[in-house]
């Protein structure tokens, strides 16, 4: 199915955020990644660039969400592996180029309501790996803390795999909070 033009800037905005981070993404540059007209960010974005950043950092949560979901995991171990398999795919599959969009929102941004996006999509992946924890038996004080301990550390590791351009960082969270849980 065709996405819409719309869809498309979104989805330029994300990855261009995963990229480069918030000071890297041009409204320009969707326009020229997307083929949309000129008069399109406006038309589509009455609030512009900042409606189009918020827009993109909702959809990057509902895309972690949704893969966090997908997670099959009968064993603390499998949520951590799962979890971590996520951000070996995006890293492998961009040829390292892309990360986090909420890291790239929070790092390079001052505007309140931008951070909060930021800390809202923390948050959301956070809520569903401790649901995912929860069904393989913690209490939800021990899931929450788990899967705070496993977001943190995930997303120290895709920083740092991204700088060497190497999934090795990913490797150890894994094996470590695996061996812990």
């Amino acid at each position: 199915m065709a996405q819409s033009v719309r869809d498309a800037m979104i989805n330029a905005a994300w990855l261009m955020i995963a990229e480069r981070g918030l000071e890297g993404m041009s409204t320009r540059e969707v326009l020229a990644r997307t083929g949309a007209p000129r008069g399109s960010v406006y038309h589509y974005f009455p609030r512009g660039r900042t409606e189009l950043i918020e827009l993109a950092i909702e959809r990057s949560q509902e895309w972690t969400r949704k893969q966090i979901d997908a997670i099959r995991a009968e064993s603390p171990a499998d949520v951590v592996t799962g979890y971590i398999e996520i951000w070996r795919r995006v890293l492998e599959g961009s040829n390292f180029h892309a990360g986090c969009a909420a890291v790239g929102v929070v790092t390079g941004g001052n505007d309140p309501q931008i951070l909060d996006r930021g800390a809202a999509a923390f948050d959301a992946a956070t809520r569903a790996l401790a649901a995912r924890f929860q069904q393989v038996g913690f209490t939800d004080a021990e899931a929450n803390r788990r899967a705070t301990l496993l977001v943190c550390a995930a997303e120290g590791a895709v920083v740092l795999a991204r700088a060497r351009r190497s999934v090795e960082p990913l490797l150890l969270v894994a094996e470590q909070l695996s061996r812990d849980a």
